[in-house]
């Protein structure tokens, strides 16, 4: 029997899923109905406790249970329905990423930065980004980690390997990994949620002290002593609302401070119980590479490990939301002092996980980062996993592709870069593909230095620095001409090359800003002092004269273009890379095709 592909697999589980969520619909309003009828008769029951036999407050009472008992069961109903319904979503989308649309993934467009090395020019994020397509992660710290894993790459092999592993293992569970998105997808985090959070966390105790450890063992005890004595009619009721006094006073002169603590956790409680589910996940799940032990590890650090202590946390921070209820606040604080009591067990939560909760929800973020790319990986079974070089710079690749062109219309190419001290000029038209292969380089090696497979039959290559400049755009905030931005740019590239830093260096046009004559002096000027410094890359120019420098420099510059080739009135491209310099330019056609008279100097 054929294996599934993963289209067919995902599904598979959206059949099973729609299946759960119509169980789950009809298990919902039987319930909604059986609390109806035994509220009702709970109704019924007290109203002839009081018209008839005494004995319908026993049937009373368990017709009460009956119905809490029913709504706990019913609130599970739809807690299911909730995490059913996220798991749905998360199977349409990945249904469509199978299919090369990923435009239903968050594109990451506020971690775009015009001012690093590589990544505007890649389109590392936005709308039809690498980000977007790899994007699976659902709290905003998960967010953050993969976007700073794409800007900050792997350099060491074996840090990539064990990733590799990892993302391996990962995209062989993809029941496990949908499940734990959908948890994360029902928790619905805001970045101020974790900010607030944090921010509880680093506030000083305010209970801490002995008196309030008396006084809340104490008050309970006096509490029900004064209520005893009261039905007892060995005290008056003056002097009841007296004592009332002591517990109402001591809560309310600290309402404030604690309704400052109260809101950095308020109504988090259904987020922290999601968390907590999260946190067991991956504490539970029986990992075997070594990176997925390192988080579960992590997460078991502290006394009971995260699972349970962010459940046992959403419980106390439940408990206090009981406030919120104000008549059953007043209660609870006059007969238990409440708010004093959970803010005291607040407290010795935050005392006991202060240290490791950075820990807890650092792994758990690199768990989303590295689901993301196993869920790519999944997705694309036909990408296969670079190797690393040892030695120096050295990039080697049979038939790449850029991974954000669909299958049917992507055109593959080899690459190489020999070793360091290379350069590949790239001749070619307008359109016929240079900058698409600029870009498929170094998307390709940003996947890679990630831990994720690569668009190619074969890729191998040595960990280092990237460093584009494909798209320099001008800035009017700035007062920066294009020209100007563009030298910036490739200043900044002298500096880290002077600085140490090995780079694969990918240039498309160089100083366009500027007029022809000067453009050619000072591209080749560029280029000699690239090679003169032992740098390495590729240079896509519409220059010839360019390809011409092979002549001076033939251990160190290789000549590859992309052809044109026109027909009569029609232009056809294969973009396919070819050795030596382009023959055929297009940029006369065009602008004929577009109606422009062409007048040849005489």
């Amino acid at each position: 029997m054929a294996e599934l592909s993963p289209e067919n697999v995902y599904r598979q589980m959206l059949g099973e899923a729609v299946t759960e969520r119509d169980k789950l619909a009809g298990k919902a309003r039987r319930y909604s109905v059986a609390r109806l009828i035994t509220f009702l008769a709970f109704i019924g029951g007290v109203y002839l406790s009081f018209t008839s036999a005494p004995a319908w407050w026993a049937a009373s009472v368990v017709l009460l249970s009956g119905f809490i008992f029913l709504m706990i069961r019913h609130n599970g109903v739809l807690e299911a329905q909730k995490l059913n319904g996220a798991q749905i979503m998360a199977l349409e989308q990945e249904v469509e990423a199978c299919k090369g649309n990923y435009s239903l993934f968050e594109g990451g467009g506020s971690f775009a930065d015009p001012r690093h090395p590589y990544a505007t020019d890649l389109d590392l994020f936005g709308d039809f980004s690498l980000f977007q397509a790899l994007n699976r992660t659902v709290s905003p710290l998960g967010k953050e980690t993969l976007a700073a894993w794409l800007k900050n790459l792997l350099n060491n092999p074996d840090e990539i390997r064990l990733r590799q592993d990892a993302v391996k293992e990962l995209s062989a569970m993809p029941g496990w990994r949908i499940k734990f998105r959908a948890l994360g997808m029902v928790a619905d985090e805001s970045a101020n949620d974790l900010r607030s959070f944090y921010q509880w966390l680093e506030t000083p105790a305010l209970f801490s002290s002995p008196f309030f450890r008396v006084a809340v063992a104490l008050i309970p005890v006096l509490s029900f002593a004064i209520l005893l004595l009261l039905s007892a009619g060995l005290i008056s009721i003056q002097l009841f609302l007296l004592y009332l006094l002591i517990p109402l006073s001591l809560t309310g002169y600290y309402t404030k401070s604690i309704n400052r603590r109260h809101m950095m956790l308020s109504r988090k409680v259904d987020l922290l119980q999601k968390y907590a589910s999260r946190f067991a996940m991956v504490e539970q799940e029986p990992f075997t590479s070594a990176q997925m032990l390192n988080f579960k590890g992590r997460l078991h650090s502290g006394n009971n490990g995260a699972g349970n202590s962010i459940h046992k946390l959403g419980k106390i921070t439940s408990s206090l939301d009981t406030r919120l209820n104000f008549l059953a606040g007043f209660v609870l604080n006059v007969l238990l002092l409440w708010d004093i009591r959970q803010i005291r067990r607040l407290e010795e939560w935050q005392r006991a996980n202060r240290i490791p909760i950075p820990v807890w929800f650092g792994a758990l973020a690199e768990t989303e980062a590295i689901t993301s790319i196993a869920a790519f990986a999944y997705c694309n079974p036909a990408y296969i996993f670079p190797e690393t070089a040892s030695g120096s710079l050295m990039l080697s690749a049979e038939e790449a592709g850029h991974p954000l062109i669909e299958a049917a219309g992507r055109v593959n190419n080899d690459i190489l870069l020999p070793g360091k001290g290379h350069f590949n000029i790239i001749t070619g038209a307008n359109m016929a593909g240079k900058s698409t292969y600029l870009r498929t380089i170094g998307v390709n090696l940003v996947l890679a230095m990630c831990g994720s497979p690569v668009c190619a039959r074969s890729f191998t290559f040595y960990p280092a620095g990237i460093y584009t400049s494909l798209r320099t755009t001008d800035s009017l905030s700035a007062s920066q001409s294009y020209f100007f931005a563009e030298l910036l740019r490739l200043k900044e590239l002298i500096d880290r090359l002077n600085a140490g830093e090995t780079l694969y260096i990918l240039l498309d046009e160089i100083l366009k800003g500027t007029n022809s004559v000067d453009k050619q002096a000072g591209s080749k000027a560029l280029l000699r002092q690239l090679i003169g410094m032992e740098a390495s890359g590729f240079i896509a120019t519409h220059d010839l004269e360019m390809g011409r420098l092979a002549e001076a420099f033939p251990e160190r510059i290789i000549n590859h273009s992309f052809e044109a080739v026109i027909d009569g009135d029609a232009l056809h491209f294969d973009y396919k890379l070819k050795p030596g310099i382009a023959r055929n330019m297009n940029a006369t056609f065009l602008m004929q095709r577009m109606g422009i008279t062409i007048i040849k100097d005489e």
